[in-house]
C-alpha cells in the first residue's frame, strides 16, 4: 500500500474465543492445561452491531497466559457478535485483540483509511471495544480494539 497499513499492530493482546458456557470452559482449562480464570457476568452494555443498536449481557472467563490475556465469552443475554458467531459457527476462536490509548482515535484512524466496523460498543467516554471488519478477508477471526477503563 503506498500510504502504509490501515492499522499498524506492534502485538496481539488478547485471544477471544466465544464460548456457549464461561465457567465450563474455565473450568476445563484449569483442568487440561493449569489456567486459573476469573469469571465475571458484566453489566448490561449497548452497542452498534452491523448499525443497529443492541444490548447484551456478557460472561467471560479471563486469565493471563504469558503476555497475552485469555478471554472466552458467552453471550447470557441479547445480541453481540460473539452471538452472531455462536449461531454460525459454534465455539471456537473469536477474535485477537489490541489494546489501545484512546478507542475513538483508533477508530477514527481505521475509518479514515477506509475500514468499517462491525460492532462498537456504545459509550461516549471512549472506552469499551470495536471490532474490525475484516470478514471477507480473515473470515471468522476478528481483530478486536479494546480500550480499559
Amino acid at each position: 500500500m503506498a500510504d502504509g497499513p490501515m492499522w499498524k499492530i506492534e502485538n496481539f493482546n488478547q485471544i477471544g474465543v466465544a464460548v456457549k458456557d464461561a465457567e465450563a470452559a474455565a473450568k476445563y482449562v484449569d483442568e487440561k492445561f493449569g489456567i486459573k480464570c476469573l469469571v465475571l457476568t458484566m453489566p448490561s452494555a449497548k452497542a452498534f452491531l452491523r448499525g443497529k443498536e443492541v444490548d447484551f449481557v456478557t460472561k467471560i472467563a479471563i486469565a493471563r497466559v504469558g503476555s497475552i490475556d485469555l478471554e472466552m465469552m458467552e453471550i447470557v443475554e441479547g445480541d453481540h457478535i460473539v452471538k452472531e458467531f455462536l449461531g454460525k459457527h459454534g465455539p471456537g476462536l473469536h477474535h485477537l485483540g489490541i489494546y489501545v490509548d484512546d478507542l475513538n482515535a483508533a477508530v477514527k484512524q481505521w475509518e479514515e483509511k477506509g475500514g468499517k466496523l462491525v460492532q462498537r460498543t456504545a459509550h461516549s467516554d471512549g472506552i469499551g471495544t470495536a471490532y474490525l471488519d475484516a470478514e471477507s478477508e480473515l473470515g471468522t477471526v476478528y481483530v478486536e480494539l479494546i480500550k480499559l477503563a
